[in-house]
């Protein structure tokens, strides 16, 4: 059996590289390589957010992919797009795309189009600078009951996450069906069990994917490291 290629992880909306820092060195314990791409505006790159867009971060993640070869991509929550519009361009680099209870973009259509208006009109209200804030507390616990994240998680996530750009939700990621781009890659599904109601409607009996779980919230990679770390190894082995 050949080695391996690199495991790429890339987190949700205002989660960097630092977001899988208690993954990372799991995974690398074990023999694999991990790429954990710097997205514009996100963790210490400096770009403004309200000039960052869903455009530039699929770019970005797909300069990266291209110099890499048989990789298999993470992609968690919103990354999802992120994933998508990348495996329009470099499929040719991917064994394996990885959705971490992710959201699975539309043909044709961003998020603000496939949320609604009245989505699109509440994130814009609470944009500040061209970028919608995380989470607090409150929020945070309002939308991801049962969430996971302790106090000191939460403090260390406040120290290193950024606003995610309001001109990530106003593209799209692609313009075909995500398994008509990935000819030769395979397309896996993570539904994090705690997260209720499921982000995507996926299950093994759709076509092209193969679905499995995880005992967790929605961020794994912070309230459940190492089951998320077997959960990698199993699908680079079984792949």
């Amino acid at each position: 059996m050949n080695a391996p290629g690199p495991i790429v992880l890339v987190g949700g909306g205002g989660l960097g590289p630092w977001a899988w820092s208690r993954v990372t060195p799991l995974l690398q314990q074990q023999g694999l390589t991990v790429v954990t791409p710097q997205l514009r505006a996100t963790g210490d790159d400096k770009t403004p957010p309200s000039s960052a867009t869903l455009a530039d971060w699929i770019n970005d993640l797909s300069r990266k992919l291209d110099r890499l070869e048989d990789a298999t991509l993470v992609a968690h929550s919103f990354a999802g797009y992120v994933a998508a519009g990348a495996l329009s361009q470099v499929a040719q680099h991917l064994h394996s795309v990885v959705f971490l209870d992710a959201v699975l973009p539309q043909p044709g259509a961003s998020w603000f189009e496939v949320m609604g208006s009245q989505t699109e009109g509440f994130m814009r209200s609470i944009a500040q600078n061209g970028a919608t804030p995380w989470f607090t507390r409150d929020q945070l616990d309002q939308m991801y009951p049962g969430n996971g994240i302790t106090d000191p998680d939460l403090a260390w996530i406040h120290e290193h996450v950024t606003p995610q750009p309001i001109g990530t939700y106003t593209q799209p990621a692609i313009e075909q069906p995500i398994e008509t781009l990935a000819t030769g890659v395979h397309l896996h599904y993570v539904k994090c069990l705690r997260t209720q109601p499921p982000v995507a409607p996926v299950t093994n009996d759709t076509p092209g994917w193969t679905v499995s779980t995880i005992d967790s919230s929605h961020w794994p990679m912070v309230t459940a490291p190492e089951a998320l770390t077997r959960r990698i190894i199993e699908m680079v082995e079984n792949a």
